[in-house]
């Protein structure tokens, strides 16, 4: 019988080659440790109105010790010549966490197209034209986001999208992309009742010698507000740097308006403090975090943020560092005081293998200012990484 199985395997060996389906992924987890720091009245000015006491909990976290998943997953890809240079191309990837938490398929970026020498349009659960910049500046591996840039990234998105990649004329690429409201919001899709939030991406890239240029921004449609009140949103984000040999320097600039809410903002900074359900349950995420006026909290954010990430890579060793900063955020056009954020991570790679790295990190995110209202973490992480 194990005979028959093996024969078998090897007659579809032909045929799997001939569909040029590719099998790849990643295994990755580790440990993490963290601690967060609230702010409290004995930090403040003695009132009772400050982040530990609105939440019910100690000034000081315990020290949290969890195995976590880093980000494994696993993909299908392959494409079909279809004749004077145009084929069609498709992915189907999916999260895999080693802790079993993951489930369904294209989870992950997944799509179907067609690519030429006019580019490549695809259409299914794709990166937005900004979230693609972020592998230039966040190298990490993480899921607590003081271990890497997810502050800055928080808005990066996978969208059920169509996109189109145009072809490198002389280093210059660009990119649109288009996301229907009806896809935002599946559940009003044949009615119509509330305000569309269609959104649009464009991207343009340089690259020449290892130095590289990229910009993307989107538009959405009543991104924040509400019926009759509504605000269009739209982010930006720019990158610069090198990046050849061992060496790579990058550097972030981000603007957001109306993107967000203020209340968003605030849960991010969190760090996992104030939660989705908590605030559904009615904790004022912005009051909490940054001690702002209560009424703010639902309203559109505006800010601006930078970042920058250095590495060198010495043989198998690859040391990096990476430093973010939220500057003051504003709420129609006025400041909103304690809303800056800071950030600190530094960290090491070694490669056993083309294949194989542990990976080691530190870092520090320091959302709101010093008084009764900041989230201040610290963490750190040892993991291992394994593709295939």
């Amino acid at each position: 019988m194990k005979k028959t199985f093996i024969a078998l395997a090897i007659a579809a060996l032909p045929v799997a080659a001939s569909a040029e389906v590719i099998l790849y992924g990643q295994i990755k987890a580790g440990v993490e440790v963290s601690n967060i720091k609230l702010g409290s009245a004995a930090n403040g000015n003695g009132s009772a109105d400050n982040t530990s006491d609105q939440l019910g909990r100690s000034a000081r976290s315990t020290t949290a010790t969890d195995i976590t998943d880093l980000g494994s997953r696993i993909g299908f890809k392959g494409h079909e010549h279809l004749g004077n240079g145009l084929k069609a191309i498709w992915q189907l990837e999916q999260k895999a966490s080693i802790a079993g938490t993951d489930s369904n398929w294209g989870t992950r970026q997944s799509f179907i197209g067609l690519e030429g020498g006019f580019g490549k349009i695809r259409a299914g659960r794709l990166d937005s034209s900004v979230k693609s910049l972020s592998s230039a500046f966040d190298l990490w591996e993480y899921r607590n986001n003081a271990l890497g840039m997810g502050v800055f990234t928080r808005n990066d998105k996978r969208v059920i999208s169509v996109r189109y990649d145009s072809p490198v004329w002389s280093g210059f690429s660009a990119n649109v992309q288009y996301v229907p409201r009806d896809n935002i919001n599946a559940a009003d899709k044949y009615t119509h009742n509330e305000a569309g939030k269609d959104t649009y991406y464009a991207g343009v890239n340089y690259e020449n010698s290892g130095f590289f240029g990229q910009y993307a921004g989107g538009f959405r449609k009543n991104s924040v507000g509400s019926s009759g009140a509504y605000k269009d949103g739209q982010l930006h984000r720019l990158v610069a740097g090198y990046g050849a040999g061992n060496a790579l320097l990058a550097v972030a600039g981000q603007y957001g308006k109306n993107w967000e809410t203020l209340g968003d903002y605030a849960q991010t900074l969190s760090n996992g403090v104030v939660t989705s359900q908590m605030r559904t349950d009615g904790v004022n995420a912005s009051n909490v975090v940054f001690g702002s006026d209560a009424a703010l909290d639902s309203r559109g954010v505006e800010t601006v943020e930078i970042a920058a990430t250095g590495a060198y890579r010495f043989g198998n060793l690859t040391p990096r560092v990476s430093y973010a900063h939220g500057f003051k955020a504003k709420v129609d056009g006025s400041n909103v005081h304690g809303t800056r954020y800071n950030q600190v991570v530094a960290g090491v790679d070694y490669d056993f293998s083309k294949r194989t790295t542990v990976v080691a990190s530190a870092g520090w995110l320091k959302g709101g200012e010093n008084g009764p209202h900041r989230v201040e973490t610290v963490a750190g992480l040892v993991g291992l990484r394994h593709k295939f």
